[in-house]
């Protein structure tokens, strides 16, 4: 048995594509890093998965679909965390539930007539009490909704969140090959961080290799309990 089904979460895979110097956007924003193989691996993960997260700031920057279109599967469930509803009610993800379902988990912060107006169109809002939006609340509720595999694109303060709370069993890196630099471009993890090694997160690395487009590297680690 695994360690999440004892704990009723779903299995979680943190993936993200990053600079050598560890940036998944520049500070411009740009965040378009993958080669054609990473991104067939990232879909392939997807179409695996049951649901995929991502936060508002992802949502906002890059307005994804969150579909599976680079291989053969089925569509996830989307889910979007976004605790004041920051999101655009004309975001691809909810003009497209033709395709998938969404979820989107906020608090008491949000605008109601927001709320009231992306349940009309469909998509399924759960408004918490609480902000920041408790992750391990989140998945809880989306295992009681049958979801046993998630997965996590980011951004780096999603992925934080996550980290921080050691809500996570696998964390899956692309290095491209390219350096952004700059105290505003966006780290794979974001947050307030840890101090030392002493409280930090620990991984285990389970395979690295050369991407078949012979310029970056995959590094799949587990966490270590």
């Amino acid at each position: 048995m695994m360690w999440c089904d004892y704990l009723k979460y779903p299995y979680v895979v943190l993936y993200a594509t990053m600079t050598v110097d560890g940036k998944i956007a520049s500070k411009m924003g740009y965040s378009k890093l993958s080669c054609i193989y990473d991104l067939k691996r990232l879909h392939s993960i997807r179409a695996s998965s049951d649901a995929v997260l991502v936060g508002a700031n992802t949502v906002l920057k890059d307005d994804p679909l969150l579909t599976v279109r680079l291989v053969e599967g089925k569509n996830p469930v989307r889910v979007i965390v976004d605790g004041r509803l920051r999101t655009p009610v004309n975001a691809r993800v909810y003009n497209t539930l033709h395709e998938a379902p969404t979820i989107v988990y906020t608090s008491t912060r949000a605008e109601p007539k927001k709320i009231r107006l992306l349940r009309f169109r469909g998509v399924e809002v759960i408004v918490f009490n609480k902000y920041p939006i408790p992750m391990d609340f989140v998945l809880k509720d989306l295992y009681k909704r049958g979801v046993r595999s998630l997965l996590v694109e980011g951004g780096g303060e999603t992925i934080w969140f996550f980290v921080k709370e050691r809500l996570f069993d696998e964390l899956r890196i692309t290095i491209s090959p390219y350096v952004f630099g700059g105290h505003k471009a966006v780290s794979i993890v974001g947050g307030e961080g840890f101090r030392d090694t002493s409280d930090a997160v620990r991984l285990r690395l389970l395979e690295a290799r050369l991407c078949e487009c012979g310029r970056e590297i995959h590094l799949r680690y587990v966490l270590e309990k």
